[in-house]
């Protein structure tokens, strides 16, 4: 299943075209960006499922499982993958209780070590979206940090990752490639 950003592109179109002229939410927290239903404020999950066209990440070694103490905090988004890939796109779900991503939308305070073109959106109700993507292969690991001010200790675990697309070859490809970590250093 291909997911489309706000401005109609997928990640296979990103790559192919390598443009992106605006940003990719309103935040106007009426629903999610793809029009569907309003994301509702989501909950660490106990288990991992899966959700169809997509494969939620399982931690990578090192994530963090010690709660941090409140205040501003890094939370990093550590990307490996076991194939070739040019794009990927992820969605991390948090409780707005434990606090939120500093910015909003693709003002979202994040960075990313990778190549190519990074796109962040944060619709400030619980879903971040992270993107990147290449005309070639990325280079992995791609770590990903993002500043967050918490209200509440917080661990890697409080942040549930849904691999959300890959592409390989311009072409989609099987998200179980790419697998990410999250920690609170």
């Amino acid at each position: 299943m291909m997911r489309t950003l706000k401005s109609g592109l997928t990640i296979g179109m990103l790559v192919a075209a390598l443009a992106l002229t605006g940003g990719c939410g309103d935040n106007d927290n009426s629903g999610n960006d793809n029009g569907g239903s309003p994301n509702p404020t989501s909950t660490p999950a106990a288990g991992r499922t899966a959700t169809p066209g997509a494969r939620t990440a399982t931690p990578a070694p090192g994530a963090t499982t010690t709660p941090i103490a409140s205040g501003t905090r890094t939370v990093e988004f550590r990307c490996e993958s076991s194939a070739a890939l040019q794009a990927f796109q992820i969605q991390a779900a948090y409780s707005t209780a434990t606090g939120n991503f500093t910015g909003s939308a693709d003002e979202v305070a994040c960075t990313s070590n990778g190549g190519g073109i990074f796109v962040k959106n944060d619709n400030d109700i619980g879903t971040l979206t992270l993107s990147v993507a290449n005309t070639t292969a990325l280079t992995f690991p791609i770590t990903i940090g993002c500043t967050y001010d918490a209200t509440a200790p917080i661990t890697g675990n409080d942040f549930t990752v849904t691999v959300q697309e890959v592409t390989e070859n311009n072409a989609p490809g099987n998200v179980a490639d790419l697998t990410v970590g999250v920690r609170v250093p």
